[in-house]
Formats: structure tokens, sequence, C-alpha cells
């Protein structure tokens, strides 16, 4: 199959309904990688997975809020860097398990992430990537009690956002290309990366997280990777989205890119923008569909394709 990219996503990795402990993400982490796990074998060119963190960096977000008396809280860039490393972790022991009972000699690799940004950005000053927990009404009154925040109503709930400026390069991009000419397993661009911008010669850290499907295609191209997977809760990219009906199970991208405003900000436009570009830049199809669904996906029983 050439080089693939498959990303996995955040709200994939921590189900809806479920407590955001460790062994509920690892367990879902388990259940996804042996459903990919066909691949570790035929990918002979090299695979990277990438990961949201949406979830998980609100999670420490809320931690730095409710510890704060206690310990000082860390940059919003630092718990992308935190989460890539747990969430990179369980990928790699889950991966690496699945290898050994497979029998299959292949090294798997985590890259800890840096992705350019323009401080200039003017996402900076407009939040719009939702973190964290679903609240209800009730539920997010009384967080806004303890700290005030920007908000979304998603699916009849509520989410906080933070702002997700436009990734323009992996930092690691040659790192993560010299891996794959070793037939490695490359987990890189956790979260959409650690978003850093460049003040003369020097790198700094940015306050805001960045949109994991944008990163992913950025660094599918650089490979010149053949497919992209990206992997989430839903079967199909929906027109009608809440809905979930009036699935597109096949589209040129010339064709989603009149409907892609259609689609809603901050989660599955950037899906549907992440495909288009990516065919635009040489990629041969990308795939969207559900996490649990990788084997339908790729026989065509499932999932949106875009080519």
């Amino acid at each position: 199959m050439g080089r693939l990219v498959v990303a996995f996503g955040g709200n994939a990795i921590i189900r809806h309904g479920e407590r955001p402990t460790f062994y509920n993400q690892y367990k879902n982490i388990k259940r996804a990688v042996r459903g990919i796990s066909s691949i570790f074998e035929d990918s002979e060119n090299g695979l990277v997975i990438t990961h949201g963190n949406g979830p998980q960096v609100g999670e420490e977000l809320l931690r730095g809020e409710y510890a704060e008396q206690k310990v000082p809280r860390l940059p919003l860039y630092i718990l992308n860097a935190e989460t890539q490393g747990f969430i990179g972790s369980m990928l790699k022991t889950a991966i690496d398990n699945e290898l050994k009972s497979k029998r299959v000699d292949r090294e798997v690799c985590c890259i800890i992430t840096h992705v350019l940004v323009d401080r200039n950005d003017p996402a900076l000053s407009h939040p719009t990537k939702p973190v964290g927990p679903l609240y209800s009404k009730k539920e997010l009154d009384r967080e806004l009690k303890i700290e005030d925040f920007s908000y979304v109503k998603q699916e009849g709930f509520y989410r906080m956002v933070v702002p997700s400026p436009t990734p323009i390069r992996v930092i690691e991009e040659l790192s993560i290309d010299h891996l794959l000419q070793h037939n490695g397993i490359v987990i890189a661009c956790g979260g959409g990366g650690i978003p850093v911008s460049k003040v003369g010669q020097r790198y700094v850290g940015v306050e805001a997280v960045v949109d994991k499907d944008i990163t992913t295609q950025i660094v599918a191209n650089s490979v010149k990777a053949e497919r992209m997977f990206i992997l989430t809760g839903a079967d199909y990219v929906y027109t009608d989205y809440k809905k979930r009906r009036n699935a597109i199970k096949e589209a040129k991208a010339a064709k989603i890119k009149n409907i892609i405003n259609n689609f809603e900000e901050g989660t599955m436009r950037p899906k549907i923008i992440s495909a288009v570009r990516f065919i635009d830049g040489g990629g041969k199809a990308a795939y969207i569909g559900n996490l649990f669904k990788f084997s339908s996906i790729v026989e065509g029983r499932s999932g949106t394709v875009i080519n």
C-alpha cells in the first residue's frame, strides 16, 4: 500500500460517557491498535500514526485549575507535550505488544513533535478548538464560577474552546522521514504538535492547541504518503452530521471543496480540509471513518473516501 499515515482521534480514544481514566483510554487504544494491526506487516515503506489530544489536554487544564493552590499551572503548549508523551506511550506499548504477538520485528518510535505557527495568526485571539469534557448547562455554569473561559455548544452539550493557529511546518519532519526509510512505525504529531513560533533564530512556545487533522495532512504530504486515514467516532462524513444522515461514501476532492463550509468548525471541517489538501499535495486517497472499523474502511465497506 506504500507509505501510510493513520490518525487516531482524541475523542475516539476516550469515548463519550466513559470516565477519562488511564485504564479506559488504554483499553480503547489496545482495541484500536488491534483493529489496524493488519497494516503492521504490509506497510513495508513505513507507517506514521498521529493522534488527537482534545479531551486529554482539556483534562490537564482542569487539573491545573483545581490544583493551582498547591502547584503552579503549566503553559498550554507544555500540556500539549505532556499529553503527547502519555498518549504516545500507550500507543507504543499497545503496538509493541501487537507486533510481538504477530512475531513482526519492527521498531516503534515516539517523536515529541513541534509545529511552526505564525505568532500573528488571527486565530490566536479567536478561540475555536474544543478541548476537554462535554458539560451539561448545569455543569458549565458550575465551571464558569471557578474560572471564566470561552466555550461552544456541541450536540446539546458545552465545551471549552482554545486558540488553534494554522500549522505551517512540522519541525521534526526529516527525523520522521529518516525513521520511515528504516521501516519504522513512527508515532508523531500528537495533538497536532507543540505549537512554536520563531522569534529571530529562537523558537518560543505558543499558548494554543493545533488541530491534529491539519498537522496530519502536512506530515503525510511531507513524507509522500500514498494514503491517509483519519479515524474518529463517526462511520462516515455526513452532510447532516448532527443527525448522522446523508453519508458521503466517496467523493472527488474538487467536489468536496465546494461544500467545506457546510461542516462544523473544530470537528468535521478540519478533517475534510485535511483530506482535500492531502489529495492536492499528491496523495492518492484520504479516508475518514470509525476508529473501530478500520478493516471495513480498507475494504470499502465503511468510511468516506476522498480522491
